[in-house]
């Protein structure tokens, strides 16, 4: 397959600015990572020290020109912060459930306790009725302390032999505590409870008014009650999905402005905080095309600079400002100066992705080469793309040939040039009519 051929063109230039931009956008996640990990109390320098490991790792492939391992392991990267820290969220959450429940025991043993010492008929200072009634942890201490001396006191009546018969131990406040049992948690109010948890490790909502009205739910009557908590319901639902989308959009975001800013690019100094969802995903839609446009603008030099300096490095007349003159007009002939006969045409489309290449044959005059030995010519330009492909790979690249036809499978295109004076065959280095290639 040596006649015209549609090449598409890869650049280390591109490469590597993909592999920054991937790097950025770990470096970014890591930042959200660690600001919201702080915020939350949920992770540790041994875990932080860990990440950054992993980071370092990642440049260090940059460093070593592995561009594909980079490709596939930065996104899993990402992904994998992302994860970890909702799985350290809902452990967040999960441990505030806990600390819930727990609170609903003290505060139900609290009122045992109460009812208890009330029936011993056992004097109480008002404080420490106040402090029962509310759960207060050290009140049970000192509540059962004294319902412990009844029991003494009670025991010692009875004589030592009633004490000697009951051998087992003398039960703990602690032994007590777990004892009693909890009152039934409310469904409607921990799923609320839940919502307004998850709400604070988002952070972006301020939910002190809702918990007032969820406190205020639990002594309510039950009609007020029961509208309070849909009340809730409603408003924390609604709310908590709203919380979630901007935050997620906000983390890309993010991420997308240090790969914006890692391409080079201009980046809003605009705070991300606040936003709502609608203006963020405009903002996403925004980077990006910048990125897309800053990308696709490199990425067309780079194209066009490699193949024509391959070209160059094999024996092709390149002068200054060619690269210029193919993205301007997307096509450029280029002669061989060992063979001045031949030469090569190249044309792309905007973006340089893909080029269309083929062998040429200078004519002045209606005079050209010897048909004959257009075949020989195919058959030499195909061992240069053949080099061309060497070279962009040896250099971190790539040339693949989408498309090719055989030698002979169409003529040889002649390129019209105009003949310097006195010459009078078109071997005698002709000059293209439509621009000066020197």
């Amino acid at each position: 397959m040596s006649g015209p051929k549609v090449v598409r063109i890869v650049t280390r230039e591109e490469i590597l600015e993909i592999c920054r931009g991937h790097l950025a956008r770990v470096d970014a996640a890591l930042e959200e990572w660690t600001r919201v990990g702080r915020r939350n109390e949920c992770i540790d320098e041994d875990a932080l020290a860990i990440a950054t490991r992993r980071r370092d790792a990642l440049a260090a492939l940059i460093a070593a020109d592995r561009f594909m391992d980079v490709q596939k392991q930065a996104p899993i990267e990402e992904e994998f912060l992302r994860a970890d820290m909702q799985r350290r969220l809902a452990a967040v959450v999960a441990e505030q459930a806990a600390a819930r429940s727990k609170e609903r025991r003290d505060r139900d043993a609290a009122a045992s306790l109460l009812r208890r010492l009330r029936e011993l008929e056992i004097p109480l200072e008002p404080e420490l009725t106040s402090k029962l009634e509310r759960g207060d942890a050290q009140a049970l201490t000192t509540g059962f302390a004294m319902l412990a001396d009844v029991a003494v006191e009670k025991r010692a009546a009875h004589g030592l032999a009633a004490s000697l018969k009951d051998n087992s131990p003398a039960q703990t406040f602690a032994d007590w505590l777990a004892s009693q049992p909890a009152g039934p948690a409310d469904p409607a109010t921990e799923k609320i409870a839940a919502r307004l948890d998850e709400l604070d490790t988002i952070g972006e909502v301020d939910t002190a008014n809702a918990r007032m009205r969820l406190e205020e739910a639990a002594s309510a009557a039950p009609s007020r009650r029961k509208l309070l908590l849909d009340g809730l319901e409603v408003e924390t639902g609604r709310g908590l999905t709203e919380a979630r989308l901007r935050a997620s959009l906000r983390g890309e975001l993010l991420l997308l402005r240090a790969e914006l800013s890692a391409a080079g690019g201009i980046v809003s100094e605009g705070s991300v905080d606040g936003l709502n969802a609608a203006t963020l995903e405009a903002e996403i839609a925004s980077v990006r095309a910048a990125i897309e446009e800053l990308r696709a603008k490199r990425a067309a030099a780079a194209r066009r600079l490699a193949v024509l300096e391959g070209l160059a490095s094999l024996g092709y007349e390149v002068a200054e400002g060619m690269s210029t003159s193919l993205a301007t007009d997307g096509r450029l002939v280029l002669r061989s100066a060992a063979r001045p006969d031949y030469g090569v045409e190249v044309s792309a489309v905007a973006g340089a992705e893909r080029m269309q290449m083929r062998p040429v044959a200078f004519e002045a005059g209606g005079i050209g080469p010897d048909p004959s030995r257009d075949r020989d010519a195919e058959t030499i330009w195909c061992g240069d793309v053949s080099t061309l492909q060497d070279a962009l790979a040896s250099a971190g690249g790539g040339l693949v040939i989408e498309r090719s036809l055989p030698v002979g499978a169409t003529p040889l295109k002649r390129v019209g040039v105009e003949r310097p004076g006195g010459a009078t065959s078109g071997a005698e280095a002709p000059v293209r009519r439509e621009r000066t290639l020197r």
